[in-house]
């Protein structure tokens, strides 16, 4: 296949996951030579004031879970009926401007944006189109007969689109695509050294997301710093309030941090990690074999991933403080739990994604281009 060929990868600002999907998946085809590949957040380029409304409902719909339990399931039950028609031409004018000035040899999705089945339809080209779906779970709204192949975590999702009837052949699964940085060696002691960490000391990372949403931190740092034993490492991610809020505690084995792209050194050497369960960090965690405390996972897919995790042996569900303080102790305490949570985590981690990923995909057009 020609190097030069055009490649279209879509994604969307509803959580950070998708973006860093996409930009792993770019990196890995220019690793391969592909230097025309790109990348556009399609709900932000055609239609930036509605998409920052969604986006701020969002991250506000996380401080109230039967709200956003409500949207995400009630949307499935829409799928295939009529007025999913208003989704399927979400961004569809500026992605029909797209197709025609880049001229796309194949789109690949990173968010279940339906506009591009339409325009593999209403344009009547014959594009192939692939969709990565980035959780552990795969909701109806990724489902379409004119998606070639999705790229899914699991073989448990596989079954679950069988169900769906989607023929086995379009189902590959590959893990979801990761920072290369997740997969690289480190030395350990370099990175303790490096943050001033105690090399006797065990490391709880607490990691509230890129945009800071995890709750109750405060509370949590104060309790879990009791520990003299254990030292505390929290990432605010892009909130500055939170970061500020723990700056004022006064504690000798509290670490904060904001924003970070060096995360995965923290990663690295952290005995286990509090956060929240959306797809990436799982993911980024299954490639260091690091054991997770998921708190107060949201009814959707944040709750279906958690609950797959847990059912793996991977991770402790905590609901509230108190289980989550029992949890982290019951694993920086006991060394066999965490090593018994890394072997589980082996397991079920799917290792290169990115590079699996685009291998695919290139057999794939290939395939087609000959057959035609």
């Amino acid at each position: 296949m020609d190097k030069n060929i055009n490649i279209l990868i879509t994604t969307a600002p509803f959580g950070n996951g998708h973006k860093m999907v996409a930009t792993a998946l770019k990196n890995a085809f220019m690793n391969k030579g592909y230097q025309n590949v790109f990348i556009i957040d399609l709900f932000t380029e055609a239609h930036p004031f509605i998409t920052k409304k969604i986006k701020k409902a969002y991250l506000k719909s996380y401080n109230y879970g039967y709200a956003y339990s409500f949207m995400f399931y009630g949307v499935e039950k829409l799928v295939g009926k009529k007025i999913m028609d208003v989704y399927k031409s979400f961004g569809y004018k500026q992605l029909k401007e797209i197709v025609n000035n880049i001229k796309p040899n194949l789109i690949i999705n990173t968010f279940p944006i339906l506009a591009t089945d339409k325009i593999k339809s209403n344009l009547n080209i014959d594009i192939p189109i692939f969709t990565i779906v980035t959780d552990f779970y795969v909701h109806k709204l990724w489902i379409s007969e004119e998606i070639d192949k999705f790229y899914i975590a699991t073989e448990e999702v596989k079954k679950e689109l069988e169900k769906m009837n989607i023929p086995i052949e379009k189902a590959v699964v590959t893990g979801i695509p990761i920072r290369e940085s997740f997969e690289e060696y480190e030395n350990t002691t370099l990175i303790y050294d490096k943050y001033g960490f105690d090399h006797t000391k065990k490391i709880v990372l607490i990691s509230a997301g890129a945009f800071g949403v995890l709750k109750d931190i405060s509370k949590i740092c104060t309790q879990l710093c009791s520990n003299k034993n254990i030292e505390i490492a929290v990432v605010c991610g892009n909130n500055k309030e939170l970061k500020d809020e723990l700056d004022i505690l006064e504690y000798d084995n509290l670490k904060v941090f904001g924003f970070t792209e060096q995360i995965h050194e923290l990663y690295k050497i952290s005995t286990c990690m509090i956060t929240k369960s959306g797809g990436i960090t799982l993911s980024e965690a299954l490639a260091v074999q690091l054991p997770l405390i998921l708190f107060k996972p949201v009814p959707g897919q944040e709750k279906e991933n958690a609950l797959y995790f847990e059912s793996k042996g991977t991770a402790f569900i905590a609901n509230n403080t108190e289980e989550l303080l029992e949890h982290t102790r019951y694993i920086v305490e006991n060394q066999s739990v965490a090593l018994a949570m890394q072997n589980n985590m082996k397991k079920i981690y799917n290792k290169a994604s990115s590079e699996t990923i685009v291998e695919d995909v290139m057999c794939s057009v290939n395939a087609n281009a000959t057959n035609k």
